[in-house]
């Protein structure tokens, strides 16, 4: 039999490993050349069933396959060769996992006997990225037996099954010995048997949706409520949402979600909290009896501020999976919730008034928001994220980086009904640019991404993967001379020290670094150029990219003012 030819056997292994990986829904493979990897790049590459994405640089492979996860829920597979190639997915690695975004990750591997004795391109990948991962296997050499095929099988459903139920990143190690690649006779007969093998129907994995049954005890709790607030962090679950849109109804009760909860608009959400509820006065009129809360920690200082202030009232912490977050160790207990809440027929005690007052709370705001933000020159970030956030269409997405862009469009913006991405599990500015090229590749909608110029030149090299993208993905670059969220902290009382250590301002032509990826860019810095070149650059497909000059000390100064907003007494 020609798979037991040894020519062919790491070929023919990985064949049926990538096989099993299809039949379980995986649709993805990213991968990054190398030569050990041989085995796994050529069974991927001779499947017709998988998307393809070929990226040379591993932590932007690695960022494009969470972004991949992130939008579908069902997980790339990444694809790298031996040595310091896997250690450049490290990062990634930690954020699918904290965000609970499944990802397979494939390495390539030096044999045993070819370890600790000094061989090229080799170092202990054995759990290397220690306990992030939800699942490891190492799958030792290739073997000819059936029970040595079986298990690699189940490896592939393993892998598959347990990112997504527990969301985060299955890592299957291979050790290769040569040869890697197979007969040419043999690679055109795995493609044929592949192109009906695509075409064949498989039962795709899912989790499984369970309503959750609660004691009487804990709604009679939730009833007696006369102030009841919903919180939605990012990355809430769908069913957590239903939930949360049921009990708000229910309760008759105000819902802060923020950016990347994708809660969807209604009479109950509230916006506008960033500014309002670091204001004293607002956090004790609206001092609340009972906190439900949902999704990851929140991002908003004035509402983890109001979290954590609020000891002294029941806070119920819903959760999704095995994590129990809860950043200001204020929830005075914990559910974990695996589908949707069933709500029986009760009715909640709060008064009308309580949502009455929140949504003027929020109208007055919004208008003394309105009345700072004014075109002027130089650009303002807080103007860019007010004007431009309303005219994104509803039928794209938003991918918002860390630092001041996930902050701003909650404090300027308006994001109500938007479906809107963050890497906030760890909180990093790497590879924001490639989880939107993911995003772009798994969603295949258009997008827009708000990334500041320090964000965006950390993952330049997300640019070599721009150019096969399905549809319009426009980065809407924020320069506002360095890494002004800085300015939050102490540290920027220093003077000179703080900039040349922290701020680190930058003088690198964006505009140049694009003329080398040949991408679209337009530089902006009047505010006559923002609406009419954003809404003609969204409807171009691939990616563009919109340069806004702006001012870091008066966007500062507009936040402080929106920070220190008090509400007028009538």
């Amino acid at each position: 039999m020609p798979e037991r030819d040894p020519q062919n056997l790491n070929f023919y292994w990985s064949t049926q490993f990538v096989r099993a990986l299809y039949e379980q829904g995986v649709r993805h493979a990213v991968i990054s050349p190398g030569s050990r990897s041989t085995p796994l790049t050529l069974a991927f590459a001779a499947h017709p069933g998988f998307e393809k994405h070929i990226i040379i640089d591993e932590r932007s492979a690695a960022f494009t396959a969470l972004g991949i996860g992130k939008g579908s829920g069902i997980p790339a597979c990444l694809v790298c060769t031996s040595g310091t190639a896997v250690a450049n997915y490290y990062p990634a690695v930690i954020e699918a996992t904290q965000s609970g975004v499944p990802v397979i990750i494939t390495s390539a591997d030096r044999p045993p006997h070819q370890r600790n004795i000094g061989a090229s391109q080799t170092i202990d990948q054995l759990k290397i990225f220690g306990d992030y991962p939800v699942f490891f296997h190492e799958t030792g050499e290739a073997k000819e037996s059936n029970k040595s095929v079986l298990r690699l099988e189940r490896v592939a459903q393993q892998a598959t099954q347990i990112a997504i139920e527990r969301g985060g990143v299955a890592h299957i190690n291979f050790p290769f010995s040569k040869p890697f690649e197979p007969t040419k006779e043999f690679l055109a007969k795995i493609e044929d048997e592949n192109e009906k093998h695509a075409k064949q129907t498989f039962h795709q994995f899912k989790t499984t949706i369970a309503s959750t049954e609660i004691s009487e005890q804990f709604w009679s709790e939730l009833v007696s409520s006369e102030k009841s607030v919903l919180v939605v962090g990012p990355g809430a679950s769908s069913e957590h949402l239903d939930t949360v849109s049921n009990l708000a109804k229910t309760l008759n009760a105000p819902v802060l979600a923020e950016p990347g909860s994708n809660m969807p608009s209604s009479k109950y959400t509230i916006s506008g909290f960033d500014g309002f509820l670091r204001c004293d006065e607002v956090k004790e009129r609206f001092k609340p009896d009972l906190i439900l809360r949902f999704g990851e920690e929140p991002v908003s200082k004035g509402l983890s501020t109001y979290i954590s202030e609020n000891t002294e009232c029941t806070q119920i912490r819903f959760l999704h999976g095995s994590l129990l977050d809860d950043e200001s160790l204020s929830a005075t207990k914990s559910i974990n919730l695996s589908g949707v809440l069933h709500i029986p027929e009760i009715a909640g005690s709060v008064s009308k008034s309580w949502l009455k007052d929140w949504r003027k709370l929020q109208k007055d705001f919004i208008s003394f928001r309105d009345d700072q933000l004014h075109p002027s020159s130089p650009l303002t970030d807080g103007y860019i994220f007010h004007t431009l956030s309303p005219l994104i269409p509803k039928k794209s997405f938003t991918m918002l980086s860390n630092s001041f862009p996930v902050r701003d469009l909650s404090l300027f913006g308006n994001f109500d009904g938007k479906e809107i991405y963050v890497n906030r599990g760890a909180a990093g500015i790497d590879g924001i640019t490639s989880t939107a090229i993911g995003l772009s590749k798994s969603l295949k909608k258009a997008g827009v991404l708000f990334i500041g110029d320090i964000a965006f030149l950390h993952d330049s090299n997300a640019l070599l993967n721009a150019f096969d993208l399905p549809e319009s993905l426009l980065i809407v670059i924020l320069n506002n001379g360095g890494g002004t969220i800085f300015r939050m902290l102490p540290i920027n009382k220093f003077g000179k020290k703080y900039q040349e250590y922290f701020e680190t301002p930058q003088s690198t032509s964006i505009a140049a670094l694009c003329r080398a990826h040949k991408i679209g860019h337009d530089l902006i810095s009047r505010p006559e150029q923002l609406v009419t070149l954003f809404e003609k650059k969204l409807e171009k497909s691939g990616v563009h990219i919109l340069e806004c000059i702006t001012d870091a000390d008066d966007s500062m100064a507009q936040r402080q003012v929106l920070w220190n907003y008090e509400p007028k007494h009538t």
